[in-house]
């Protein structure tokens, strides 16, 4: 079976998949290391990791540079944070899809911040380009509803998922979410399989599991509490004159 049937099956399972972001190659390593199934990068943290803003402040070719090297220093199905697509371009866009599937990538994030029309463009010019070039990626289709304040946010998520699903998109990620209840009011009403990030409020694969999500995601939160914990060795050192706290 190949990586993007493995990535595949991974969101029809009975558990859901928990999927840790990386955002180097050591990331990448420990996360295989420690027995998860897959491994997403998180573009957010890939960019700070470089000294830029999220929200492709990071150049494409950079941002690639990392996923190659990735995908070459681990042996489990990876997927790609590529927020907007990195272009508004179709043929350059397609290009960007190619050179993921050339190192051996299984899958995709692409966001609809820029909004619904947008959006369905460049996933139906995807879609339209895997047919024409018989190869397959896990489209995960992340919809910014919630976090951008939209009316009527669960009925607007609701029917993009359909619009979504209908253009080829594998997944849908719903980001934003806080509470139980309006996830399952969206997963008993949408047919693709629902990714959500496992913040503070959402923390139990258990009670996540039970609701019927697929899919849980870090986002950039192991990148931040990683660092977190560096800020707060290094400030301990410099306070204590003492190198103690590093053994």
């Amino acid at each position: 079976m190949n990586q993007y049937q493995i990535f595949y099956d991974l969101h029809h399972q009975a558990q859901p998949l928990l999927i840790a972001n990386a955002w180097n190659v050591k990331s990448a390593q420990i996360i295989e290391k420690a027995g998860f199934s897959a491994i997403a990068t998180s573009s957010g943290a890939i960019a700070n990791s470089l000294g830029y803003n999220d929200g492709e402040q990071i150049p494409f070719e950079e941002l690639f540079y990392i996923v190659k090297r990735i995908k070459a220093s681990t042996n489990i199905p990876l997927t790609v944070d590529l927020e907007r697509g990195y272009t508004n371009d179709p043929e350059v866009l397609n290009s960007h899809i190619q050179q993921i599937i050339d190192i051996g990538a299984v899958g995709i994030n692409l966001e609809d911040n820029q909004g619904e029309d947008i959006f369905l463009k460049k996933l139906k010019s995807i879609t339209k380009y895997l047919t024409q070039t018989n190869q397959k990626l896990f489209i995960n289709a992340r919809t910014d509803v919630f976090v951008q304040n939209l009316d009527n946010p669960i009925e607007t998520v609701i029917n993009r998922a359909k619009l979504y699903k209908d253009a080829g998109a594998d997944s849908l990620f719903v980001i934003g979410l806080k509470d139980l209840e309006t996830i399952k009011e969206i997963i008993q009403a949408v047919q693709l399989p629902v990714n959500v990030i496992g913040i503070s409020s959402l923390s139990s694969v258990e009670e996540l599991a039970s609701i019927g999500v697929k899919r849980i995601s870090m986002a950039g939160i192991l990148y931040s509490a990683g660092y977190e914990k560096i800020n707060s060795l290094v400030k301990t050192i410099k306070e204590e004159n003492s190198l103690s706290k590093l053994y």
